[in-house]
């Protein structure tokens, strides 16, 4: 699905609703552009980057106590 959006005669973009919605942003977010290869893609930088490191542990399925998973961790360099 793709999105599109103008830009301005002040080089600004909105972004549509349906990004907005789909990456929760709101007025006063952070939004970084990330160039990977030849592509660009838009994140949203979350207020609490503690939370958001343990959505992604979450998302990785780690799970346990940060010093489990550190030692999991430690464990795979074995």
């Amino acid at each position: 699905m793709a999105e599109l959006s103008t830009l301005s005669a002040k080089h600004q973009v909105t972004l549509p609703k349906h990004v907005r919605e789909d990456i929760k942003a709101k007025a006063g977010d952070k939004i970084a552009f990330v160039k990977t290869d030849d592509k660009w893609a838009i994140l949203k930088i979350p207020s609490n980057p503690v939370e958001a490191l343990r959505h992604l542990g979450r998302k990785a399925g780690l799970k346990g106590t940060p010093k489990e998973i550190h030692e999991e961790m430690e464990s795979w360099e074995e």
